[in-house]
């Protein structure tokens, strides 16, 4: 008698993908802000963000995780006050964003490196995950180390 054995990873209660998703609001004074929202080199949106947007990607379960938001083309002369404010980025469903901003980092063009998720500049606000999502979450909320398989 053959019997059919799954591992732990293979039964059906494993979601094999992680879902993100982000909800970007503009700041608009003159002009209204272009952005660029990439996940993993994807490239989920490219463009100018006249109303609250959310954005949604799925991933697999042991994938690393890169996530950069672009301000661009910021006149400063022109829209001083153009913006965007990153209010959510969930990742299956752990709100990364607003409680964990500290673990992401902004390069702009007015060197300011506070954490934040208010891009005001011209800049990159970039989230890295170097290892798959649930032994990164176990370590930064103090659950200890998940085991490798």
């Amino acid at each position: 008698m053959h019997q059919n054995t799954k591992n732990f990873y293979e039964l059906l209660d494993i979601k094999k993908k992680i879902s993100l998703s982000f909800l970007i609001n503009p700041v608009v004074s003159t002009l209204p802000p272009n952005i660029k929202v990439n996940v993993n080199e994807y490239s989920l949106y490219t463009g100018i963000v006249t109303e609250k947007i959310l954005l949604k990607q799925d991933i697999t379960l042991l994938d690393s995780i890169d996530i950069k938001i672009q301000l661009y083309d910021k006149n400063y002369n022109i829209s001083s006050d153009t913006a965007i404010i990153i209010e959510s980025l969930k990742i299956n469903n752990f709100e990364i964003i607003p409680n964990w901003t500290q673990l992401a980092t902004y390069e702009n063009d007015h060197n300011n490196t506070q954490p934040s998720n208010y891009l005001g500049f011209n800049g990159t606000w970039t989230l890295e995950i170097l290892e798959p999502f649930y032994r990164w979450k176990h370590k930064i909320t103090g659950q200890g180390w998940l085991l490798e398989p």
